[in-house]
């Protein structure tokens, strides 16, 4: 996966340029600090010292906003989005924030810590939050932020399965569009195929992780010249940034124990792009956790617009695998912007099983090849205020340029809706129906 990155400067306000050299790595990653992995709150890091709060008012129907915020360290506020009341508070480690008028949608304001001391981060880790003196995040909800808590460790069949949930130390700070950690997507897989005429494997796909014992896949990653690929040619790496480290805290490798492929899979179309790859037992850990599915209920015109995160091991700038995960945001577009775009490509692949995602001809932020088979994640506001990542679409088909055979950034890239398929990677994949909703514990 290829990327590009916005560089800013400050002059006066914020303004962003994009810095555009096609199909490489320039400027800083986007660094994302979420308190708690809360959806109400987030803050993205603008230059070296300087991030930008965001809250998400829209989550919540409020007449009138009144935020408390404490820090770690001492900070310093510059300014909001809104003619906002500020109050400091705690000796500069804590600030009330009262917007005016209206409760904007969205809102922000920008923070900076004193890191005069040695040893301090520049991130704002946040230890308290409150929104109209209801409180979101404090150490106490951090401390019961393990993996123990979401009790995805647990094999005795009375604890309930969280999906689409790190654990608190790959919850809070996450960077994309560059070169991911482990944990960063736990349910994230590399699936290699043994070559017969080779000593070793070689990658071929990504995965997602959905349950102890299967992963989805697009149906074209378990086709060989043709043929769907015998299971025990498959071997799935789980739980790592790095593919090639054998030694990376983390790692697991298990064996496929049986391909299923959709039984309405083409290999010209993107309706049913899936296939289920059955494996002996994934252990969940803070490193390999299972994505929610989405479904059964779908509709993708309520997409239209929405940015979600894709990941990969795909080709890099080099036109070769990239060793370390990488993940980058994309847009998920109206099926008419893609047709529009070029109707010899997606009038036939688009339809109500499929829908197409990217930035268009100015674009070189896309999966490449090696990013097939890989998740478009969608982060949902659960009623604990925090996010759940769902599994909406499964890569599976680019635009190529003519006279090329790699993926063209250029083009938008075509994906599986699991959506209308919940019932049948349901029925393959050990799991009993049960909605990911998680119930609010406040």
């Amino acid at each position: 996966m290829a990327v590009i990155y916005f560089k800013t400067v400050l002059f006066g306000f914020l303004v962003f340029l994009l810095n555009i050299n096609c199909m490489s790595i320039n400027g800083p990653a986007l660094t994302r600090y979420d308190p708690c992995g809360l959806a109400v709150v987030y803050f993205d890091k603008i230059t070296d010292k300087l991030w930008r709060g965001v809250v998400n008012f829209n989550l919540y129907r409020l007449s009138e906003a009144y935020i408390e915020i404490h820090f770690e360290k001492k900070a310093k506020l510059y300014g909001a989005s809104q003619n906002t009341s500020i109050s400091v508070i705690n000796n500069w480690h804590g600030f009330i924030l009262k917007p005016n008028g209206e409760t904007p949608i969205p809102y922000s304001f920008f923070v900076s810590i004193d890191n005069s001391e040695a040893n301090t981060t520049d991130v704002p880790i946040v230890t308290q939050f409150k929104i109209n003196n209801v409180t979101l995040c404090n150490d106490a909800v951090k401390a019961s932020q393990t993996i123990e808590s979401l009790n995805v460790t647990k094999t005795s069949s009375k604890y309930k399965q969280i999906c689409g949930r790190r654990s608190l130390d790959h919850t809070e700070l996450v960077s994309v569009r560059t070169e991911s950690r482990a944990g960063d997507w736990p349910w994230h897989v590399a699936i290699f195929l043994w070559n017969p005429n080779m000593t070793n494997e070689e990658y071929y796909c990504g995965g997602n992780i959905i349950s102890r014992t299967a992963i989805v896949t697009a149906g074209h990653c378990v086709r060989k010249d043709g043929v769907t690929v015998d299971a025990s040619r498959i071997v799935i790496v789980a739980g790592v940034s790095n593919r090639r480290d054998s030694k990376q805290v983390g790692r697991q490798i298990v064996m496929a124990k049986e391909v299923i492929l959709h039984p309405s899979y083409t290999d010209t179309l993107a309706t049913a792009d899936l296939a289920v790859i059955k494996v002996n037992s994934f252990q969940y850990t803070e490193y390999v956790q299972p994505i929610c599915l989405w479904g059964p209920v779908y509709d993708k015109a309520m997409l239209f617009g929405k940015a979600a995160v894709i990941v990969g091991f795909g080709q890099t700038e080099d036109n070769k695998p990239s060793d370390i995960l990488r993940s980058t945001y994309t847009l998920i577009q109206n099926d008419t912007t893609c047709v529009t775009f070029s109707a010899n490509v997606y009038e036939n692949l688009l339809n109500e099983f499929t829908f197409c995602a990217g930035y268009g001809a100015n674009s070189t932020v896309n999966p490449r090849n090696g990013d097939s088979g890989g998740g478009l994640v969608i982060p949902v506001l659960q009623p604990d205020h925090k996010v759940s990542w769902f599994l909406r679409g499964v890569l599976s088909k680019c635009g190529v340029s003519p006279g090329s055979k790699d993926c063209d950034p250029h083009y938008y890239m075509v994906y599986t809706d699991v959506g209308p398929h919940y019932g049948w990677i349901y029925h393959h994949s050990g799991l009993k129906f049960q909605s990911h909703i998680i119930e609010s514990t406040s």
